[in-house]
Protein backbone atom coordinates (compact mmCIF):
# COMPACT_ATOMS: atom_id res chain seq x y z
CA UNK A 1 0.00 0.00 0.00
CA UNK A 2 1.45 3.32 -1.19
CA UNK A 3 0.59 6.82 1.57
CA UNK A 4 2.35 9.96 -0.01
CA UNK A 5 2.24 13.13 1.51
CA UNK A 6 3.51 15.68 -0.88
CA UNK A 7 5.08 13.57 -2.65
CA UNK A 8 6.88 11.95 0.64
CA UNK A 9 5.89 8.50 0.84
CA UNK A 10 5.57 7.04 4.56
CA UNK A 11 7.20 4.00 4.81
CA UNK A 12 6.24 1.29 7.29
CA UNK A 13 5.40 -2.68 7.26
CA UNK A 14 1.82 -4.16 7.29
CA UNK A 15 0.15 -0.36 6.52
CA UNK A 16 -3.88 -0.54 7.11
CA UNK A 17 -5.97 2.68 5.74
CA UNK A 18 -8.87 2.64 7.23
CA UNK A 19 -11.18 5.20 5.64
CA UNK A 20 -14.04 6.84 7.66
CA UNK A 21 -17.05 8.79 6.71
CA UNK A 22 -19.30 10.59 10.04
CA UNK A 23 -23.16 11.64 9.33
CA UNK A 24 -24.44 13.40 12.23
CA UNK A 25 -28.09 12.58 13.17
CA UNK A 26 -30.42 14.10 15.40
CA UNK A 27 -33.20 11.83 17.70
CA UNK A 28 -36.41 13.68 17.17
CA UNK A 29 -38.32 11.15 19.57
CA UNK A 30 -38.13 12.83 22.46
CA UNK A 31 -39.36 10.15 25.05
CA UNK A 32 -41.24 7.78 22.93
CA UNK A 33 -39.65 4.61 20.59
CA UNK A 34 -40.34 6.65 17.40
CA UNK A 35 -37.06 6.40 14.98
CA UNK A 36 -37.35 9.74 13.45
CA UNK A 37 -33.67 11.57 13.25
CA UNK A 38 -32.81 14.57 12.14
CA UNK A 39 -30.49 14.76 9.19
CA UNK A 40 -26.94 17.19 10.91
CA UNK A 41 -24.91 16.74 7.54
CA UNK A 42 -22.10 14.69 6.79
CA UNK A 43 -18.34 15.34 8.84
CA UNK A 44 -15.02 15.74 7.06
CA UNK A 45 -14.16 11.95 5.96
CA UNK A 46 -11.10 10.57 7.66
CA UNK A 47 -8.08 8.15 7.03
CA UNK A 48 -6.94 6.18 10.19
CA UNK A 49 -3.53 4.74 9.35
CA UNK A 50 -1.79 2.31 11.31
CA UNK A 51 1.13 0.30 10.11
CA UNK A 52 4.62 -0.80 12.07
CA UNK A 53 8.43 0.69 11.95
CA UNK A 54 10.90 -1.31 13.14
CA UNK A 55 13.20 0.43 15.81
CA UNK A 56 16.98 0.62 13.16
CA UNK A 57 14.19 2.41 11.13
CA UNK A 58 13.47 5.24 13.29
CA UNK A 59 13.84 7.92 10.50
CA UNK A 60 10.70 7.05 9.47
CA UNK A 61 9.22 7.75 12.75
CA UNK A 62 10.87 11.17 12.57
CA UNK A 63 9.42 11.50 9.25
CA UNK A 64 6.01 10.75 10.21
CA UNK A 65 6.46 12.92 13.55
CA UNK A 66 7.72 16.12 11.33
CA UNK A 67 5.17 16.23 8.75
CA UNK A 68 2.36 16.21 12.10
CA UNK A 69 4.25 19.06 13.37
CA UNK A 70 4.35 21.03 9.94
CA UNK A 71 2.46 24.48 10.78
CA UNK A 72 1.10 27.10 7.69
CA UNK A 73 1.01 30.02 7.91
CA UNK A 74 -0.58 31.94 10.63
CA UNK A 75 0.23 28.80 12.56
CA UNK A 76 -2.37 26.91 10.83
CA UNK A 77 -1.69 22.74 10.44
CA UNK A 78 -0.26 22.36 7.24
CA UNK A 79 -2.51 20.89 4.08
CA UNK A 80 -0.97 17.81 2.29
CA UNK A 81 -1.58 16.96 -1.02
CA UNK A 82 -2.26 12.58 -0.61
CA UNK A 83 -1.93 9.74 -2.91
CA UNK A 84 -3.34 6.77 -1.58
CA UNK A 85 -5.88 3.82 -2.77
CA UNK A 86 -8.45 4.22 0.05
CA UNK A 87 -8.29 8.11 -0.01
CA UNK A 88 -9.04 7.57 -3.77
CA UNK A 89 -11.54 5.56 -3.53
CA UNK A 90 -13.69 8.11 -0.85
CA UNK A 91 -12.67 10.93 -3.09
CA UNK A 92 -10.20 12.71 -0.62
CA UNK A 93 -7.59 14.66 -1.76
CA UNK A 94 -6.40 17.00 0.72
CA UNK A 95 -5.84 15.88 3.85
CA UNK A 96 -4.10 17.32 7.59
CA UNK A 97 -2.80 15.07 10.70
CA UNK A 98 -5.65 15.47 13.46
CA UNK A 99 -6.51 13.49 16.60
CA UNK A 100 -2.85 13.07 17.73
CA UNK A 101 -0.12 10.31 17.11
CA UNK A 102 0.75 7.24 18.75
CA UNK A 103 3.75 4.97 18.57
CA UNK A 104 3.76 2.34 20.97
CA UNK A 105 6.58 -0.73 21.19
CA UNK A 106 5.58 -3.86 20.26
CA UNK A 107 4.95 -6.90 22.79
CA UNK A 108 7.11 -9.65 21.07
CA UNK A 109 8.98 -7.22 17.84
CA UNK A 110 11.66 -4.83 18.02
CA UNK A 111 9.25 -2.20 16.19
CA UNK A 112 6.83 0.53 17.17
CA UNK A 113 2.98 0.16 16.39
CA UNK A 114 2.21 3.47 15.06
CA UNK A 115 -1.13 5.00 14.57
CA UNK A 116 -2.71 8.58 13.31
CA UNK A 117 -5.40 9.82 11.47
CA UNK A 118 -5.84 12.61 8.51
CA UNK A 119 -8.99 14.84 8.37
CA UNK A 120 -9.92 15.44 4.68
CA UNK A 121 -9.90 19.67 4.16
CA UNK A 122 -11.84 20.98 1.72
CA UNK A 123 -14.49 18.44 1.40
CA UNK A 124 -16.92 17.97 -0.96
CA UNK A 125 -19.98 18.44 1.26
CA UNK A 126 -18.27 21.56 2.68
CA UNK A 127 -17.65 23.18 -0.59
CA UNK A 128 -21.64 22.71 -1.21
CA UNK A 129 -22.45 24.10 1.61
CA UNK A 130 -20.40 27.26 0.63
CA UNK A 131 -21.90 27.38 -2.83
CA UNK A 132 -25.49 26.77 -1.66
CA UNK A 133 -27.33 30.44 -2.05
CA UNK A 134 -28.09 31.97 1.41
CA UNK A 135 -32.34 32.75 1.80
CA UNK A 136 -32.43 36.34 1.63
CA UNK A 137 -34.56 38.18 3.73
CA UNK A 138 -37.81 39.65 1.81
CA UNK A 139 -39.26 43.31 2.87
CA UNK A 140 -42.09 42.89 4.38
CA UNK A 141 -44.88 45.81 3.70
CA UNK A 142 -48.37 46.39 5.40
CA UNK A 143 -51.37 48.41 4.29
CA UNK A 144 -51.57 51.95 4.69
CA UNK A 145 -49.24 54.70 4.22
CA UNK A 146 -46.18 55.00 6.19
CA UNK A 147 -45.69 57.24 9.24
CA UNK A 148 -43.93 60.46 8.90
CA UNK A 149 -42.33 61.90 5.31
CA UNK A 150 -43.32 63.33 2.92
CA UNK A 151 -46.50 60.85 2.19
CA UNK A 152 -48.32 62.10 4.91
CA UNK A 153 -47.71 65.30 4.78
CA UNK A 154 -50.98 67.55 5.04
CA UNK A 155 -51.27 70.57 2.55
CA UNK A 156 -52.67 73.89 3.10
CA UNK A 157 -55.91 72.76 2.06
CA UNK A 158 -56.77 70.56 4.45
CA UNK A 159 -55.39 67.59 1.92
CA UNK A 160 -53.09 64.64 2.70
CA UNK A 161 -49.77 65.17 0.24
CA UNK A 162 -51.44 62.15 -2.02
CA UNK A 163 -54.34 64.64 -2.69
CA UNK A 164 -56.78 62.28 -0.40
CA UNK A 165 -59.36 64.67 1.69
CA UNK A 166 -58.87 64.73 5.50
CA UNK A 167 -62.13 63.88 7.09
CA UNK A 168 -64.32 66.36 9.49
CA UNK A 169 -63.12 64.69 12.60
CA UNK A 170 -59.40 64.56 11.21
CA UNK A 171 -59.85 68.13 9.73
CA UNK A 172 -60.51 69.25 13.79
CA UNK A 173 -57.65 67.09 15.37
CA UNK A 174 -55.48 68.95 12.77
CA UNK A 175 -56.50 72.60 13.59
CA UNK A 176 -56.17 71.76 17.67
CA UNK A 177 -52.25 69.85 16.59
CA UNK A 178 -51.59 72.99 15.01
CA UNK A 179 -52.93 74.97 17.76
CA UNK A 180 -51.05 73.38 20.01
CA UNK A 181 -48.18 73.19 18.24
CA UNK A 182 -47.54 75.33 15.70
CA UNK A 183 -44.48 75.05 12.79
CA UNK A 184 -42.10 77.45 12.75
Amino acid sequence: MTLLLDGEQILGKKMKVTGNLRIEAADMSGQTSNTQTAHKGFKPKTLAVSLMIPFVDQVQLRTIMRLAEATAGGGQLKMYRIVNDTAAAFGIREVQFSEGISAREDDTLAAWLVQFTLSEKESNPEKVEQRRATNGVSSQSAPGQAVGGSGGAVGAGGEVGNGQELSGFEKTLKKLDDYLAPKT
